[in-house]
């Protein structure tokens, strides 16, 4: 999913030009494998690790269960949290930090989306910079002051974000999404939080938040980049002793399905009706994921390689894009079926779209299914060529308790899968009786 209240101190040019070159040079370099080690630092962090020599680089990214399904009913405290860190400490203020980073070419930037909130670091490796650059990270993570005028300032910040969701249909269709699927759920509210909420967040549940959650056992530390073990090691244990320990968020509740399909439509005035067809999908770790993953390039992930592609829009001209996914969460995220139609089109829309949906449960194209996995095999070192998507990975490896050798067993339960296993665990999850509906628009 995609996360929210972004915080980046941006690079200067000169490190921006190094990276377009570098990268560069990376992409060219086969990943044909990625040996990912892993550890428990003394104060219980878990560490991901990936030496990678190829550039002069280091990316460091420290995961909290500390997303928005931890704000109980103060709806935004995490992502608010998020968003501060880094703005001041005990011994910087706003512009030191940013000044600090900025001077040795540094990159640091914090999100939270529902399951986490992850700050990340990167730095050239060369000597007097990457140290430095440490350092100033260790400080800005785990040092986090919350002043109260740079409290008011995001503060106002954000409500007008909010305010400006109400105009945005695409905003307002995904709200009503989580609200309706995820009733009574910590996944069912923005994770920015409404005005209300937002309004009443105050320095001491600020506080009281980071204090309760970034804890060094409850989180995940993933370094990749130009540096051996022992580094690596020295660097997670200095993270691990700075920050504090305590008792880590309970585990959480399981979403229920919904029991019969529901609609909703939202007037708004558009010329085009926004709609999303949607159910509970799987969580991280769930034994179909290979085989829904894979079904679903085939049925809609995959641009116009899809059906629901050549259905909606080669044969009917209905719309410009139409997509599909799963969202694996810590429970079970969502699947969405989503696009975008005049008006006047949006009811053939949505019956092309179930129909579509219903004849792939029943039948696909075997010819097809392997272009689909000998597209996904042989571009799968695309998502490893560079540091910071290996980051990405690992971290998500780490988090969601995946095995160490992920990234080699994915791609060859990719060249396994079967016709029959995508049928079969499309059939067991997808139950498009008992689908969430939601146009937002004029729908004629």
């Amino acid at each position: 999913m995609a996360k929210l209240a972004k915080l980046q101190f941006s690079a200067p040019a000169w490190l921006a030009s190094f990276m377009v070159v570098a990268l560069m040079l990376f992409s060219s370099i086969s990943q044909a494998s990625v040996k990912i080690e892993s550890w428990m630092t003394e104060q219980g962090a878990k560490v991901m690790y990936v030496h990678s020599p190829q550039l002069p680089m280091l990316d460091i990214e420290v995961t909290f269960d500390a997303g928005s399904i931890r704000d109980g009913d103060d709806f935004g405290l995490a992502s608010f949290t998020a968003s501060l860190v880094g703005t001041a400490t005990k011994t910087q203020s706003e512009d030191q930090i940013a000044d600090g980073f900025n001077k040795i070419g540094a990159q640091f930037g914090g999100s939270a989306s529902r399951d986490n909130a992850s700050f990340s670091l990167r730095t050239l490796t060369r000597d007097g910079v990457m140290q430095a650059a440490f350092e100033q990270y260790l400080d800005a993570l785990t040092q986090a002051q919350f002043k109260p005028e740079i409290i008011e300032r995001e503060r106002e910040r954000l409500l007008l974000g909010i305010k400006q969701k109400s105009v945005k249909p695409q905003q307002i269709l995904n709200d009503q999404l989580w609200a309706n699927l995820y009733p009574n759920h910590p996944y069912a509210h923005p994770t920015i939080g409404t005005e209300a909420t937002v309004a009443k967040l105050d320095q001491a549940k600020l506080e009281q938040f980071y204090q309760s959650h970034y804890l060094a056992n409850n989180a995940v530390i993933a370094i990749v980049g130009n540096i051996d073990k022992k580094q690596a090691e020295k660097m997670a244990q200095q993270l691990s002793s700075s920050l504090p320990t305590g008792e880590k968020p309970a585990a959480l509740a399981k979403p229920k399905a919904l029991a019969k399909a529901q609609s909703i439509s939202k007037e708004f005035p558009s010329s085009q009706t926004y709609y999303s067809l949607t159910q509970l999908g799987i969580e991280r770790g769930n034994k179909d994921y290979v085989p829904l993953f894979v079904g679903n390039h085939l049925f809609g992930g995959s641009g116009f390689g899809s059906y629901l592609m050549e259905e909606v829009r080669e044969k009917r001209g209905l719309v410009y894009s139409v997509y599909s996914y799963f969202a694996p969460m810590k429970q079970n995220g969502p699947f969405i079926i989503g696009l975008s139609t005049k008006n006047a089109s949006a009811k053939e829309a949505e019956q092309v779209v179930q129909q579509t949906l219903k004849d792939f449960l029943n039948d696909f194209s075997e010819e097809r299914l392997q272009a689909i996995k000998d597209n996904l095999i042989g571009g799968w070192p695309l998502r490893m060529d560079s540091n910071s998507k290996i980051l990405g990975y690992i971290s998500m490896i780490g988090f969601y308790g995946m095995p160490l050798d992920y990234l080699e067993w994915f791609p060859e339960q990719i060249k396994k899968v079967t016709k029959q296993d995508i049928l079969d665990a499309w059939n067991r999850q997808i139950q498009p009786d008992k689908m969430l509906t939601i146009m937002v628009g004029q729908p004629e």
